[in-house]
């Protein structure tokens, strides 16, 4: 089996173990490669996907090459795009939660309470910084984030928060 160093530079080096561990698992021959039907469903769903039918089916007219199976590579860059995806859409929904009036927008002071107090609380500094990344128009205290502009953002910047 190739080895998958280099080529999925996108996900952590914890998840790309996680995910290789998983695809040899399901690499029941140890061939290096697993068969679309019925694998692939139970593989994406063994790393805590929980795709429909629907888009299994999608994932595989748009990834299977004729063979009927497909590679590390390959499932390591399905995972990288999966990965962005639920990442972003669970930062949306966490944000949509403090968005009383369903504008799309939270206040500075709410941002601000979210990172200092609930999950993995920021220190004054980090929150400071984190802030001012927020606050793209440096409207200051009265300023009303765009929670999805702002998870966009966060997106394309490297990852220091």
């Amino acid at each position: 089996m190739a080895d998958p160093a280099g080529e999925s530079d996108v996900l952590p080096a914890q998840d790309k173990v996680k995910f290789t561990e998983a695809f040899n698992v399901w690499d029941k021959h140890q061939q290096g490669y697993i068969p679309w039907k019925p694998d692939f469903a139970n593989l994406w769903r063994s790393i805590g996907q929980n795709p429909t039918e629907g888009e299994i089916r999608r994932i595989i007219e748009e990834n299977d090459t004729g063979t009927g199976h497909f590679q590390l590579e390959t499932f390591l860059k399905l995972c990288e795009s999966r990965e962005d995806a639920l990442r972003k859409e669970q930062l949306i929904e966490a944000f949509k939660t403090f968005d009383k009036d369903g504008k799309g927008t939270i206040t500075l002071a709410q941002l601000r309470y979210v990172l200092m107090q609930l999950g993995d609380p920021l220190d004054d500094e980090e929150a400071d910084q984190f802030i001012e990344f927020a606050d793209k128009n440096k409207e200051g205290s009265t300023a009303e984030i765009d929670y999805e502009d702002l998870v966009e953002r966060l997106d394309t910047r490297d990852q220091k928060f």
